[in-house]
């Protein structure tokens, strides 16, 4: 499987380029950001899960110090009911039929106009990796991050995001900021290409590509 990853890296994304395409750039911060893709022609969700494992195994050997999340939010505004508020975050997901193996997790909720988000975290490890392919992919408001083992998650979490790149640059200067790597899944069922696309620091992107 890994054999037919394309794996193709940019120095700085604030350029157009062929990870992302388009400038992705704020004027609020002055990062510079680095950014790989790796991508399978195969549609089929084997062969995301067999990208996502790959991901995972680069962080494993050449950043041993860092854990892997996923990160989950709410794309809509829920309802502010009782039921709403006792499953939270991962009992709604868990409730839809979804269950992601992992550990230590963390939500926050937002409140505005009488409705709620969720935001949350799940610390991933390799026995994740097939339960956590149909999330990212059904999910549109979900990103892994990796991040040191000492970085406190749940402060990550009061910023929110929307699950497209291009809306929560905030998310990813406060990833980046702290040597992490967010980590998007792009590609729809009907594209040419589908894989993960990691953001980070120059020197971390090196540093997991070497």
């Amino acid at each position: 499987m890994t054999t037919n990853i394309k794996v193709v890296s940019t120095p700085d994304i604030s350029m157009i380029n062929e990870v992302i395409g388009t400038i992705y750039a704020s004027e609020y911060s002055e990062l510079v950001l680095s950014a790989a893709s790796f991508l399978v022609s195969d549609v089929l969700k084997g062969a995301l899960i067999g990208v996502l494992g790959f991901v995972y195994s680069l962080i494993n050997k050449n950043m041993p110090d860092y854990n892997v999340w996923l990160f989950l939010g709410n794309s809509a505004w829920q309802p502010d009911m009782r039921i709403v508020r006792y499953r939270k975050l991962w009992g709604a997901l868990k409730f839809r039929g979804n269950v992601v193996l992992g550990n230590d997790s963390y939500e926050s909720v937002v409140e505005a106009a009488g409705k709620l988000k969720f935001f949350g975290a799940l610390r991933l490890s390799e026995l994740s990796i097939a339960t956590v392919i149909d999330v990212v992919v059904d999910e549109r408001c979900s990103y892994i991050v990796a991040l040191p083992k000492n970085f406190k998650v749940q402060s990550a979490l009061n910023i929110g995001w929307s699950g497209n790149l291009s809306e929560d640059f905030g998310l990813c200067c406060c990833v980046c900021e702290q040597k992490g790597l967010l980590i998007k899944q792009v590609g729809e069922f009907d594209d040419r290409e589908r894989g993960f696309v990691s953001i980070g620091l120059p020197g971390l992107i090196e540093k997991l590509l070497n």
